[in-house]
């Protein structure tokens, strides 16, 4: 109770404090209004919004303007259950023999899923909060107006829900013959109707209640850029520390605890100019810079939710990325212009199995692929992307090397 009082009366004075502001701004954008989930909005309704408040707040005298924010966010989409992963011991099905993986408890398996073939989807609106104070020290050596070292404090609020499809609402349920976590007459069905260690944001009635404290130091020697046409150079250095522990709010749920986790992760990033070339008015005609970035990350803790859950579930993960950008020319306002990206991701990941109840599966694995993007951007809130990749070394499961693709339109807008 003693933190909970502390923590509010934090947060009020620091609306106080917000309340006086001299000047604020309002970013916020909408992805995907062609979209909609199975028909859930006659394909109008956006699958995400973000919105922001920030003020520059003069702590410390003589040094740069604090800046509070923040950010409130929801989303609507479908989701899959993951078949992967036994719902009781949360073993990975690829630490068990065939015969010992059909003796497990698996979503999708043919006992509970009658015929096998209907893929396990479920509707998952969810919403964040995320609020943080950043203050920097000194000057960033290539760009003045910059800090070259920031500490950053922030707490992050999630709710998320699990419910049925959608189009169960329509006549017919939309052709789908049963719903995956109720039977036809509103009871619970198994295994729903008890608890889930290996997949906490099912429990009981499947909404979640999540937050995690967190710690961001950032050492800046990188160039900042009035709009993203011009080349990046420099480098960059993040040491981030979350945690997400049982006492913080994150056992409120009857059916237990739904977070107890902490994250270390370590990020650095170098990027160098090739070549710019300017218009004669000073946009830009086309330039070019190469990047290097490395991520190093941990996950520990008892229980994982489903936000902070490492690729496959294994706990650390190094990644290496080397990409190419260029930029093309500026046409018709400083905010038109495209953007080629060619990526190539080379992620090692070790160590045991997120939210496995014995905690006993140790394994290592490689991902490799390679990624190019075209951006289209207009009038600063039209953004047309298409993205297409070849995944070359797939991991510990047993899959061949596969293409991909997508496209996405966005529309933002920023006051």
């Amino acid at each position: 109770m003693k933190r909970f009082l502390g923590f509010v009366l934090l947060l009020l004075t620091l609306l106080t404090n917000l309340a006086a502001a001299e000047s604020y701004s309002l970013d916020a954008y909408i992805e995907a209004v062609t979209g909609g989930v199975s028909g859930f909005g006659l394909g109008l309704f956006p699958l995400g919004t973000t919105f922001g408040f920030e003020k520059y707040i003069s702590m410390i005298p003589g040094k740069h303007k604090a800046e509070f924010q923040i950010e409130l966010s929801f989303a609507f989409n479908n989701r899959t259950l993951s078949e992967d992963y036994d719902y009781l011991t949360g073993r990975p099905r690829w630490a068990l023999t065939h015969n010992e993986a059909e003796a497990g408890h698996y979503f999708g398996s043919g006992k509970w899923n009658e015929g096998g073939e209907r893929a396990l989807s479920y509707f998952n609106p969810r919403s964040d909060i995320d609020i943080y104070l950043d203050q920097g020290f000194w000057d960033n050596p290539l760009y003045s107006k910059g800090s070259l070292f920031n500490v950053r404090l922030g707490y992050n609020v999630r709710y998320a829900m699990a419910r049925e499809e959608v189009v169960f609402s329509l006549p017919g349920h939309g052709g789908l013959s049963s719903p995956v976590f109720v039977w036809n007459d509103g009871t619970p069905r198994e295994p729903f109707n008890s608890s889930l260690p290996a997949y906490p944001w099912l429990n009981g009635s499947r909404n979640v209640f999540t937050d995690y404290l967190y710690l961001l130091l950032s050492l800046n020697m990188d160039r900042d850029t009035p709009t993203d046409a011009e080349p990046e150079e420099g480098i960059s250095v993040d040491l981030l520390f979350e945690a997400g522990p049982s006492w913080l709010f994150n056992n409120m749920s009857e059916m237990g605890v739904q977070s107890d986790y902490y994250l270390v992760s370590l990020f650095a990033e170098e990027k160098m100019e090739i070549f710019s070339m300017e218009q004669a008015n000073g946009w830009n005609w086309m330039n070019m810079y190469i990047g290097h970035s490395n991520t190093l990350k941990y996950v520990a803790g008892s229980v994982v939710p489903e936000n902070k859950m490492p690729d496959d579930r294994l706990r650390g993960s190094l990644e290496d990325r080397i990409w190419v950008h260029f930029n093309g020319p500026q046409f018709m306002a400083g905010d038109c212009y495209t953007n080629v990206e060619l990526n190539l991701y080379n992620t090692l990941m070790f160590g045991s199995v997120a939210n496995e109840q014995d905690n006993s599966t140790r394994a290592i694995e490689l991902q490799s692929g390679f990624s190019a993007r075209f951006q289209l951007r207009l009038f600063g809130f039209i953004r047309f992307e298409y993205q297409v990749g070849y995944e070359f070394i797939r991991g510990i499961w047993p899959d061949e090397p596969r293409w991909w693709q997508n496209s996405a339109l966005q529309f933002y807008v920023s006051i």
